[in-house]
């Protein structure tokens, strides 16, 4: 992060992958196929990244399984990063997606 950074921002995507074949729990207690999401109806990895305001990727995290939320997947890996940010006295932009629980 640079000094001229005003802020930073927060946004994951899901990325299309062949991964289908590792099984989980669901928060139901059923089991589902992990990489399966049912947000784009398709076999997906959960990516999140901090960019700076011109697009600059500052930070990119581990890819999880597309069933992941994008808030679970921001707690586990992005938490750090906004620490980091935080401290710089950087606010941080984020869609609602990383603001509330799926539902």
């Amino acid at each position: 992060m640079t000094s001229e950074t005003a802020y930073v921002i927060l946004d994951g995507t899901l990325i299309a992958t062949d991964r289908c074949a590792e099984q989980t729990i669901s928060v139901k207690g059923e089991p589902i196929d992990a990489w399966y999401s049912g947000k784009a109806h398709q076999h997906t990895g959960n990516l999140q990244a901090l960019s700076a305001p011109n697009g600059l990727p500052l930070w990119i995290a581990e890819v999880e399984p597309g069933s992941v939320h994008d808030l679970t997947a921001a707690r586990l890996h992005v938490l750090g990063a906004l620490y980091a940010a935080a401290s710089a006295g950087l606010p941080t932009l984020a869609d609602r997606s990383s603001r509330r629980p799926a539902r």
